[in-house]
């Protein structure tokens, strides 16, 4: 069918990458097709010459709609069986009247083999109930192995390897990229077959695209992801080979490209140089690595947000305090006589996660953050504390505990499993670190960094501060009671700690226990036996409470209401005086920077066009 098509359509037309549904794209005068691919949400640089390309979800035409492969990690994508009779075929072109003199193909054009006609091989499967690592094209419904091995074989570019599933023959031939017919996930009812079909000889490009010997190989560096910042839109190339010599040969970009080898339509476009990562996440498109030899200044480096974690958040300039841990950042220190030492700190660790809610590798600071920060370094200003962040993890972030459980993951895989739960800790360790700082602080309060005073005109701290002294405890936690069911239920997003023995000893003896996980820390320094914290911190604390453990833990804590003292965005309470600290934790977060700049008073201290309010 497809050859009597395109012997009747002639060289004015290419074929898209579904040869089943026989999707047909007109090459356009300038050489790239038209349609588009890329999401809204990729941005796109000054210089670039493409204008926004249209969603994907709205094509008009199915068959040109993007579609992955079903495998574990998308249980969603998976093509459910025909609930009826299978659709009625497309109907065949007509007969041509006379015979049609046979033209030279386009160089981009794979027509089958000579021996496809009257030679059909019997397929040999590679590998059952799995898929490619990575899959190049797409050829669209076709009923057999048998037929699917003849499309492949007339593709160069494809390897020679396909995947093809017998019970789902609708899911589609789709050929594996070279060299990528193993390490893909395991999916039942697909299976990975060699290719029989000889296939015409082409030669292998070499690295960035050429004619030389050496073979091109793709390098990956992010699946399923566009650019975060787009340079060039170069419009249509048929292979990532061939995507890699346009974007090598312009100075504008940096060393990785976007390319979708199910739809090469919509166009090879390059990253700048810091705009590979972070990139809004997309089934149909992979960022690559270019090949060719590049100008030092066009080389792949660490994102900034890599090279200086504390990137766009609020560091006081000036010289950097000896007595700052590791890598943290000074906010603001407002002690009269700070070479004294003593008075109240503030901890805040605001560390960029998977999700990307922080902030970006290329420095993006979300306006929401800015505000929470502007707020607290204004309380801590007037009232003559001292401000510090965290913006880089305490490497190494896995414990052995963790590794072994994460068996045969990736350990960046491992990492991004227990991220969450490991950044959490990172609390407890800054906690016991700067109780022993030779500062000697009276006090020290961590605060997730989704968290703000909003009281300005009075001293929060010391209003604790008394409170413990009143109460003659040493930690004063805080519980979820603004929850139908959090009250006496611990909430780690505030911990006020006075600078005792009994403190000191307590947050190492949970991190500690968190490293050891399962193995029970069997002699605390506050005297607690067999503590297990393999968990978050969260729940270690609230097993400490509810534990019995009396003396060695609960006799020096007191629990203080959350409504009060550490309420929940979701439920309001910035315009209730008796609200002290606002937490903007989950969905509330995007929510902080109208409530804090844009409601009925600016907390930052700073108005409109200060660091935390500005758009």
């Amino acid at each position: 069918d497809a050859e009597l098509l395109f012997a009747g359509l002639g060289r004015e037309w290419v074929y898209g990458s579904n040869f089943g549904n026989l999707a047909i794209v007109r090459q356009s005068s300038s050489g790239s097709s038209s349609g588009g691919g890329s999401s809204s949400s990729s941005r796109s640089s000054a210089g670039s010459t493409s204008a926004p390309a249209p969603a994907r979800a709205a094509a008009d035409d199915e068959s040109l709609t993007p579609k992955r492969s079903p495998t574990k990690q998308q249980p969603a994508l998976r093509p459910a069986p025909p609930p009826g009779p299978p659709p009625a075929p497309l109907p065949r072109p007509a007969p041509a009247a006379a015979p049609v003199k046979e033209e030279k193909q386009d160089d981009d054009t794979p027509a089958p083999p000579q021996d496809a006609k009257t030679v059909k091989r019997q397929a040999v499967l590679y590998r059952k109930d799995v898929e490619c690592g990575l899959q190049f094209m797409d050829f669209g419904n076709l009923q057999t192995p048998e037929e699917c091995d003849i499309m492949v074989a007339a593709v160069p570019e494809c390897g020679r390897f396909f995947m093809f599933s017998q019970s789902h023959p609708d899911w589609k031939c789709r050929c594996c990229a070279p060299d990528a017919e193993n390490e893909g996930p395991e999916t039942p009812n697909w299976a990975v077959y060699q290719v029989q079909t000889p296939g015409a000889a082409k030669p292998e490009p070499g690295p960035g695209g050429g004619g030389g010997k050496e073979k091109y190989k793709m390098v990956v560096h992010s699946k399923r992801h566009e650019c975060d910042e787009q340079a060039f839109n170069f419009g249509y190339a048929t292979t990532p080979a061939k995507c890699d010599a346009l974007v090598a040969a312009k100075a504008e970009c940096g060393a990785h490209f976007m390319f979708s080898t199910f739809h090469p339509d919509w166009a090879c476009r390059c990253c700048t140089r810091d705009g590979a990562d972070d990139g809004p996440a997309s089934v149909n498109w992979d960022v690559y690595v270019v090949q060719a030899t590049l100008p030092e200044n066009r080389r792949p480096r660490p994102p900034v947000g890599v090279r200086d974690p504390l990137v766009n958040l609020p560091i006081a300039e000036g010289p950097r305090p000896k007595w700052l841990v590791k890598d943290d950042g000074l906010v603001i220190d407002g002690r009269a006589n700070p070479e004294m030492g003593g008075g109240i700190l503030i901890l805040q660790a605001v560390l960029m996660d998977a999700s990307k809610g922080w902030g970006k590798k290329q420095g993006f600071r979300p306006r929401w953050l800015r505000a929470i920060l502007a707020a607290n370094r204004a309380h801590a200003r007037k009232y003559g504390h001292a401000l510090i962040l965290r913006g880089k993890p305490t490497q190494p972030q896995l414990t052995p505990w963790q590794v072994k459980q994460c068996g045969k993951k990736s350990p960046h895989q491992c990492t991004q499993d227990n991220e969450r739960e490991n950044f959490n800790w990172e609390k407890h360790l800054m906690l016991a670190e700067y109780l022993l700082s030779p500062q000697n602080f009276s006090h020290v309060m961590m605060l997730d960094a989704d968290a703000a005073f909003i009281q300005q005109d009075h001293n929060t701290l010391k209003r604790i501060a008394d409170i413990l002294d009143d109460k003659g405890k040493d930690l004063f936690l805080t519980d979820e009671d603004w929850l139908k069911y959090g009250e006496g239920r611990i909430n780690g997003g505030l911990i006020l700690a006075k600078n005792t023995p009994f403190t000191r000893g307590l947050f190492l003896d949970t991190f500690d226990a968190h490293v050891l996980g399962p193995v029970p820390l069997k002699k605390g320094r506050i005297g607690v036996e067999n503590l297990v914290c393999s968990s978050n911190e969260q729940i270690c604390l609230n097993d400490l409470w509810k534990g019995g453990k009396g003396a060695h833990f609960a006799e020096h804590t007191m629990m203080a209401g959350g409504t009060k003292w550490n309420h929940g965005a979701e439920s309001g309470g910035f315009d209730d005086p008796g609200v002290e600290i606002l937490h903007f934790m989950g969905g509330a977060k995007g929510t902080a920077d109208k409530v804090l700049c844009d409601g009925s008073r600016d907390v930052t201290g700073e108005g409109p066009t200060g660091y935390g309010c500005k758009t």
